[in-house]
């Protein structure tokens, strides 16, 4: 299963970028979840590993496989018989603004099948993601 969405908004790069790298902030912004915890304090790093937990999903812990600060971080997860790869990317928009694009990648043995099973309700939560996160950068900032 592959999927990929992508929303623009307002907010400046920078800004879009600041709020989709503190992903421990995600539950209180995305409904659908319950828990993001980093392994390490600090900022998203190359390496950094995240337990995520989101509603009607198993838990995963997440790995940082690749990322260009202030553009794009791709995270792994793997579960028995399954591989699960997260890319989230921010690029400037022409006329002002930003985009975020959100993508999904589900290989194995046992893919197919979960992709059957919850192939509808991932697509519903990368959307989800995509929106709320623009949004989210789009709210004024107090200083």
């Amino acid at each position: 299963m592959r999927y990929e969405t992508s929303t623009t908004t307002p907010a400046d790069p920078t800004r879009l970028w600041a709020v989709l790298s503190d992903v421990e902030k995600w539950p209180e912004w995305i409904e659908v979840y319950q828990e993001v915890r980093l392994a390490e304090t600090g900022p998203l790093s190359l390496g950094a590993r995240a337990h995520v937990k989101q509603r009607g999903l198993a838990a995963g812990d997440w790995t940082v496989t690749e990322l260009d600060e202030g553009r794009v971080f791709v995270w792994e997860s793997r579960q028995p018989g399954i591989r699960l790869v997260g890319r989230h990317a921010v690029s400037a928009e022409p006329g002002g603004g930003s985009r975020l694009t959100l993508g999904f990648e589900m290989t194995g043995a046992l893919s197919g099948l979960v992709g059957l099973l919850l192939g509808r309700r991932t697509r519903r939560y990368v959307d989800l993601e995509g929106a709320r996160l623009a949004a989210v950068a789009a709210e004024p900032t107090t200083a």
